[in-house]
């Protein structure tokens, strides 16, 4: 049985093929092999980077390609703070142990827990579970612990979507035509709404621009689609969010809208003239389709 390129245990199985597919208990599942090539993990923090991230990828259904210059760009990734990690470790004991004492040494060696929450070994996952119950989030029975009612409510609000639920994803044009539409337009409208707008090409990756999108997506309640300028990209995107069951709100400037592909011509499209006035129509849009989002200041 082959070990793990990332942390040396053993992959549980590998799927053969043109690149290989593994699975390890700590780092999840991944693509790789000769056909792709391997940067050694030379450091420690450099393999609680790749786990973290590999399972961060696999939560939203991509199995990367760690190719070496992906390798190398996650070397460089700010690990995330301590409570971002107590709250993947909360999920997951909320997924595995709800209604249940659990032995907090075993889970501190848990390797899945430690992967997906970033952690080195067992003392790291030990700080994050004092933490959890510094916040009354779980409680202390011996040796064990077990999630208490804000625990549980906490863990069920990220399940359900927690930070991620409050993004709007927008996919569109990123010339300099729609700058001012952006800045003025579709970011206000979308946080009056109560909801982080997401772009994109605001965000700092590594790995495929198609894997990042598609992971983005599903991450976030709903996605704008602006057809303004007629992107390939943007029906792409469209149509992926439509096939996940996501609302798309679509929006076009109107000078544009006669270009609209055919088989969108009878949507109920947000037509827009300026920024201001998209940004005032596309708040009211989302309020009255998705609902007010958790940061909303109050009814517009």
């Amino acid at each position: 049985m082959p070990d793990c390129a990332i942390c040396s245990d053993a992959v549980e199985y590998q799927v053969q093929g043109s690149p290989t597919i593994f699975s390890c208990r700590r780092c999840g599942n991944y693509e790789g092999g000769s056909a792709i090539g391997w940067l050694p993990v030379k450091t420690l923090d450099h393999r609680v980077r790749l786990s973290g991230w590999v399972r961060d990828q696999n939560a939203v259904g991509v199995v990367p390609r760690l190719a070496p210059d992906v390798s190398s760009l996650v070397a460089q990734m700010r690990l995330p703070g301590l409570r971002e990690r107590a709250s993947r470790v909360l999920a997951k004991l909320a997924r595995d142990r709800s209604d249940s004492l659990f032995n907090r040494d075993a889970v501190g060696r848990d390797p899945e827990l430690q992967g997906c929450s970033y952690s080195l070994n067992e003392q790291d996952v030990a700080l994050l579970i004092r933490i959890l119950i510094d916040d009354n989030c779980l409680r202390i029975n011996g040796g064990s612990c077990a999630l208490t009612v804000k625990g549980l409510l906490a863990a069920e609000e990220l399940e359900s979507g927690g930070s991620n639920f409050a993004q709007g994803f927008v996919a569109m044009w990123f010339g300099e035509g729609l700058r001012d539409a952006w800045t003025n337009g579709f970011d206000p409208g979308i946080r009056a709404a109560g909801f982080r707008p997401f772009r994109i090409d605001n965000k700092d990756y590594v790995g495929g621009i198609t894997d990042e999108i598609m992971a983005e997506v599903r991450r976030s309640r709903f996605v704008v689609a602006d057809y303004t300028g007629q992107v390939n990209g943007v029906y792409f995107e469209a149509g992926f969010a439509l096939g996940l069951g996501l609302t798309v709100i679509p929006t076009c400037r109107a000078d544009d809208v006669a270009k609209l592909h055919f088989d969108i011509k009878h949507l109920n499209t947000l037509l827009w003239h300026a920024p201001a006035e998209l940004a005032d129509a596309l708040n009211r849009r989302i309020r009255a389709v998705v609902g007010t989002g958790p940061t909303a200041a109050g009814p517009s």
